[in-house]
This record gives C-alpha cells, structure tokens and sequence, in this order.
C-alpha cells in the first residue's frame, strides 16, 4: 500500500512539475492564496506507446490536462504489434497499431481527477495517469 501511494503523489508531483513549466499554462492564487485554476492552450497531447527493456510502456506517463475543455490524445504506436490504450474510469478503448496514430478524443472532464491508463490487450504492461487540474 505505501508503495502505490507513494507512486501516486510522484505522479502528482511530476503533474505539478510539468503545469508549472509548460508555456501557455500558468495558474493564478485566488483571495485565500489557493491556487484559483489553470489554463492552457493545448488542444492535443503527443503520446509514444514503446517497448523498452521488454516493457510496454507510455510516454509521457504522466499526462496533464484542464478541465473544461476538448482534448485529444495522439498516441503512436512503435511497437511492432498491437497494444491497447484504456482509462476505464472514461470508458475509452482503442486498439493502436504498428506504426500508425491514433486519435482519442476525450470528453469534458472536470478537474481534480485522476485516472490510470492501461493496455487492455496485455495488462501486466505498465500504466500511465493522467491527471486533470481545475481550469482557471
């Protein structure tokens, strides 16, 4: 149980990492201090499906998205036979061929979310997050 946990908040603050130095999002404190939201202008998320060291893994493992808005994931498969890409707790799955893209189109998800990525074709495979902050 420690482990897991501990693998999530990286997730997080790997998430936490990546919105503070991606241009075009930045996120302003409200009249308490809290952060108030997000924004972004990023409309598609560049996603490698690879195999290293025998592992089928997703690149980046940590996506970040927010909330609010319509997202796409593009996600390349370079793998040299199929592999599955699923966020159950949306309802998505998609097969990604060989050497071919795939576009997944999310739904408006609210923030403060997060949800694991899997490959449904093989599910020892590792998973990835992806993780949606509050819009601004």
């Amino acid at each position: 149980m420690t482990t897991r946990i501990s693998i999530h908040a990286s997730h997080i603050a790997i998430a936490c990492l990546l919105l503070a130095s991606t241009s075009g999002c930045d996120s302003q404190p409200g009249a308490d201090g809290a952060p108030a939201g997000y924004r972004s202008d990023v409309s598609e998320v560049q996603v490698i499906s690879a195999v290293v060291g025998g592992k089928n893994i997703f690149i980046p493992s940590t996506i970040v998205v927010v909330a609010g808005k319509p997202q796409t994931l593009s996600v390349f498969n370079t793998a040299d036979k199929p592999h599955g890409f699923a966020i159950r707790g949306l309802s998505i799955e998609a097969v990604l061929m060989p050497g071919e893209e795939t576009k997944i189109e999310l739904p408006i998800l609210e923030g403060s979310e997060i949800y694991t990525i899997g490959c449904q074709l093989h599910p020892p495979h590792r998973t990835a997050t992806l993780v949606v902050v509050p819009a601004r």
